[in-house]
């Protein structure tokens, strides 16, 4: 199914980036490129419906981190 995403309402165009901009925050946390306290930073900047879903979509990316973590080539051991 083909979607285009200009053609969203407004709303939901808000609510995908809200969820690329948690993805970001995990990415940095699991990096170590900002603080755990980056979560509630970027939430407080927000108002009531998009700090909850932002949260959510928080949560759903920190239950996978290993999602995140930036490959170490020095450490991978598969045969090429």
């Amino acid at each position: 199914m083909d979607v285009n995403l200009a053609n969203l309402p407004a709303d939901e165009k808000q609510k995908i980036e809200l969820d690329k901009q948690a993805a970001y925050a995990v990415w940095k946390v699991v990096n170590n490129q900002a603080p755990q306290s980056l979560y509630e930073q970027e939430a407080n900047t927000l108002v009531d419906w998009q700090r909850d879903v932002y949260l959510a979509s928080v949560d759903k990316y920190r239950a996978q981190p290993e999602a995140f973590v930036i490959p170490d080539p020095e450490r991978d051991t598969t045969e090429r």
